[in-house]
């Protein structure tokens, strides 16, 4: 799994020198317009690099969010497990001699007619 994402980070590395190379000509100067603030002739070079960057804080959040969301969801799913599992280790463990027991009691108390049986034999 880490080759692949090695492999994946050194593509977007590529492909943004790439990019900023191929477009490092100093006249391409674009206008941005954000909410509050205007720049004026930024290089298109520049522009991009710090959207690249605003993505991979947003997608750093979001991954962070949702690594922990799944932790949480899988530490209570260990949780249960465990208490699943000592409680068929109980049931595993509970003595012989009490199922044999009351085996016991009921053949030899006659009295005691099962209610599934009928008066009359097949």
């Amino acid at each position: 799994m880490w080759v692949i994402r090695a492999i994946l980070i050194a593509i977007i590395v590529i492909a943004v020198i790439a990019f900023a190379s191929f477009n490092l000509n100093t006249n391409q100067l674009v206008d941005v317009n954000l909410i509050y603030v205007k720049y004026v002739e930024v290089p298109l070079v520049t522009v991009v690099f710090w959207s690249f960057v605003a993505g991979m804080l947003v997608s750093l959040v979001l991954f962070i969010s949702v690594y922990i969301k799944l932790t949480v969801q899988l530490r209570i799913a260990n949780k249960r497990n465990s208490t699943l599992e000592s409680e068929v280790s109980i049931l595993r463990n509970r003595p012989i001699e009490e199922s044999a027991n009351l085996i016991k009691d009921k053949s030899q108390d006659a009295s005691l007619k099962s209610p599934f049986e009928s008066g009359e034999k097949a």
